[in-house]
């Protein structure tokens, strides 16, 4: 990604959607999952497409640091015994996840870009799709392949690892927000499509970047410095149409954005100080969610919730 060095000495880099490079800020935030570390993370608005992203893109180091083992995508939920919150949790994801698949989805063979700890792939697989997968991760690609005997390459999505046009469907679950080119595996993946075959997208919304604000870094959204980029309709329209594809459904739904207040009321509750100071914080933003509710509702309804649902088709 090219950056780009301001009048005033700092750094800046271009839109990953239309190249511009005018920028007005939005909000800041720190790294949740390192709280000893104080680096600020800032996203701005591109004032030609509309896009969010962070400005600069942080390093190298930093996102290697960001990846660490704690990242609670990385943990499996279909090897995990008993029910615990956050599988049970997982479980559901999973469960709307087939939903949607099943409804949107045609044909018999699957690529899932950034297959994280499994879950959706082992229950693809369960629901006798033929599946394959990348997976950047090395350690968890090992575990699938030698735990369950799956296809899958470790590294990031390019040409050549499998036939073109060998796939009915690509499923990138929270996948292009944490690219630093999603143009480049959008295209990728719609090489992998036959034609007529679908691209399956789950992206943090540049409208949910805007609420929570009460939740100041704590928005659970936010998820910095892992997600570099908030898209907004018509933003992943454009990168579709650059890649090949055209977006036929965008939804954005309720229960992923009550979700994003109810973690990001965790987060608040997780980091502050003295017990007592927590317990206000909590009931009180607690409280704030519940009466944000009929807000929440409108929002989804109006395909402005804080995550989408996105299916675009290969022309």
């Amino acid at each position: 990604m090219m950056e780009l060095t301001t009048s005033n000495g700092d750094t800046c880099s271009r839109c990953t959607v239309c190249g511009g490079d005018k920028w007005s800020f939005v909000r800041s935030g720190c790294d949740l999952y390192q709280p000893n570390d104080e680096t600020s993370f800032k996203l701005d608005r591109c004032l030609a497409c509309g896009q969010v992203m962070q400005n600069p893109l942080p390093t190298a180091k930093q996102l290697s640091k960001a990846y660490s083992a704690q990242y609670a995508p990385y943990r499996p939920a279909w090897k995990q015994p008993g029910w615990p919150l956050w599988k049970i949790l997982r479980e559901l994801t999973t469960w709307r996840r087939m939903r949607r698949l099943q409804r949107y989805g045609t044909g018999t063979r699957l690529l899932e870009v950034g297959c994280g700890a499994g879950d959706f792939l082992h229950a693809a697989h369960r629901a006798d799709w033929d599946v394959r997968a990348v997976e950047y991760n090395s350690a968890l690609a090992d575990e699938l392949r030698n735990e369950l005997g799956f296809d899958v390459r470790t590294g990031e999505l390019t040409p050549g690892l499998w036939e073109s046009g060998s796939f009915d469907v690509v499923v990138l679950w929270s996948v292009i927000e944490h690219l630093q080119n999603p143009l480049e595996a959008l295209a990728t993946a719609c090489s992998y499509l036959r034609a007529g075959g679908v691209v399956f997208i789950q992206i943090p919304t540049l409208y949910g970047v805007e609420q929570g604000r009460i939740f100041e870094q704590y928005w659970a959204l936010l998820d910095l410095p892992r997600h570099l980029s908030f898209f907004g309709r018509e933003c992943l329209s454009d990168l579709c149409e650059k890649a090949g594809m055209k977006l036929i459904v965008f939804k954005t739904p309720l229960l992923e954005t009550a979700w994003c207040y109810f973690a990001s009321v965790c987060n608040c509750s997780n980091h502050a100080g003295r017990p007592t100071r927590r317990i206000i914080e909590t009931l009180s933003l607690a409280l704030l969610s519940i009466l944000s509710f009929p807000y929440m509702a409108i929002q989804a309804w109006r395909g402005h919730g804080t995550e989408a649902f996105a299916v675009a088709i290969k022309r």
